[in-house]
């Protein structure tokens, strides 16, 4: 078995974080009636996603 750099677990980590605080805005602004709730769940929640996943996807393909 491979031994797994510490950096990578730090990376995977950050971006699982990323990705649920993402998700968590993303249902918070479902129950939000207003306009600006869809503004919210795009440019917070998409962006915050988005960010989780490049890094992850960054991590994984530099591991190797």
């Amino acid at each position: 078995m491979n031994a797994v750099a510490p950096g990578l677990i730090r990376r995977l980590k950050l971006s699982g974080l990323l990705v649920a605080l993402g998700l968590s805005v993303q249902a918070l602004t479902l129950f939000w009636p207003h306009p600006t709730a869809f503004l919210v769940f795009l440019m917070l929640g998409g962006t915050l996603v988005a960010v989780g996943v490049l890094i992850y996807l960054f991590s994984i393909a530099s591991a190797g």
